[in-house]
């Protein structure tokens, strides 16, 4: 006889939310937006309650790319000015498809970059001679403004390995291409070993202007649909979801990329302090008012080890290698904290946040991941130089947060 497995309407509430009721509606929402020819668009859309926005992605069969139709060099160091020269422009059939739009076709729904695209499209007859073919799986990143930050990028990962779920697309045999014009950031690794393990990162401009038809072609489910914002949850101050499918599936494929999956966590408790300092050239974020002391209290523990660490000073390959040996990750309000995604097995999340700072956005990361959340809330006034501020820690408090962290 099957078991019937008992779940709560809250349960099956954070399922939709983050899990593989999500995964359904995506899947189950599946429409045709050009077809009837050799070439076919399917799109998936979910509307998520917190804002009524819609998430929005496409898979196409037969579809041509004329990349001499596609503007826009990507930058090789600096990252362009926010704005429309992040992204690539599109001259009118820089798409082309044997295939007629359907009344689902709805620009409205496009996502914001996969919108700039899609009006370009061109139904043709047939397509020309010169055309190359590509059989490999191909999944267009259009990524977040912010790529260099590791929470908006993640909601691009979290994003990606979402569509491969809903597809039931292997991820091992995409070939990915950055589709924008920004430089390839902190996080190319961890885009190549978890979405493109078996062939390099592509850029447009490795297309070299030729018309290219890709067999498949996914277009990317961008940033804004999501799954790592607070307000997915719920209201403010309300957060009940306590796992999620979709992001321990992708911790685990990040984790499986690096050859970290099965690591064994540290025998004696490991504390990381994550430091930001300010150089003459980077003048932004928060610091710790007085690293010294907070490091002093570290090696004043006797039941655990400890380092201080600044992660941007590493590549990303270093720096998830160190997480996973780490039970306690310490550090201020900020996108590093995203690294509690890939702590070991048993760990806690010590976030030192100013008074002005809400404890929303690591706090659901650290139960998504299930992981233990421990806020310190710091409740001095900060000093600030430039834009970077230095967040003010009570030693008391510090030594105390630490003594419960090593605890748990």
């Amino acid at each position: 006889v099957a078991r019937q497995t008992l779940t709560t309407k809250a349960e099956t509430k954070c399922d939709d939310l983050f899990g593989e009721g999500l995964v359904r509606s995506y899947r189950d929402s599946k429409k045709v937006w050009c077809g009837g020819g050799s070439t076919t668009i399917e799109c998936y859309e979910h509307v998520y309650a917190h804002n009524g926005r819609i998430g929005h992605f496409c898979r196409a069969s037969n579809l041509l790319v004329d990349f001499s139709k596609v503007g826009g060099r990507h930058s090789t160091t600096t990252k362009p000015q926010r704005g429309p020269n992040m992204y690539h422009s599109f001259a009118p059939g820089a798409l082309q498809a044997q295939c007629a739009r359907t009344k689902h076709w709805s620009l409205q729904k496009a996502m914001p970059h996969a919108k700039l695209m899609l009006p370009k499209l061109e139904e043709v007859q047939s397509f020309s001679n010169d055309v190359e073919r590509v059989q490999t799986p191909t999944y267009l990143l259009a990524r977040d403004e912010d790529s260099e930050n590791m929470f908006h990028s993640t909601a691009d990962h979290l994003n990606a390995f979402l569509v491969s779920e809903v597809l039931q697309s292997d991820r091992d045999k995409w070939q990915t291409v950055l589709f924008d014009r920004m430089p390839d950031g902190p996080f190319h690794s961890l885009i190549e070993k978890t979405f493109s393990p078996k062939n390099k990162l592509k850029r447009a401009a490795d297309y070299q202007g030729r018309k290219v038809l890709f067999e498949e072609l996914i277009i990317h489910l961008e940033s804004p649909a999501g799954i790592v914002f607070p307000k997915v949850a719920g209201p403010k101050g309300i957060m009940t979801c306590t796992q999620s499918s979709l992001w321990l599936g992708f911790r685990a494929a990040v984790l499986r990329g690096f050859g970290l999956l099965d690591v064994p966590p540290p025998t004696v408790p490991h504390a990381v302090l994550s430091v930001r300092r300010r150089t003459g050239g980077k003048n932004t974020g928060r610091v710790f008012a007085d690293e010294a002391a907070l490091t002093k209290i570290l090696k004043e523990g006797n039941a655990m080890t400890s380092e201080v660490v600044d992660l941007g000073s590493l590549p990303f390959d270093r720096q998830i290698a160190l997480m996973r040996r780490t039970n306690i990750l310490i550090g201020a309000h900020g996108a590093g904290l995203m690294h509690v995604l890939f702590l070991a097995e048993e760990a806690v999340l010590l976030e030192i946040h100013p008074s002005y700072r809400l404890d929303r956005h690591f706090r659901l990361a650290a139960r998504m991941a299930g992981k233990i959340y421990l806020p310190l809330r710091s409740t001095q006034p900060v000093t600030c130089k430039g834009t970077s501020d230095a967040v003010p820690v009570d030693a008391g408090e510090f030594r105390r947060a630490l003594d419960a962290a090593v605890r748990l």
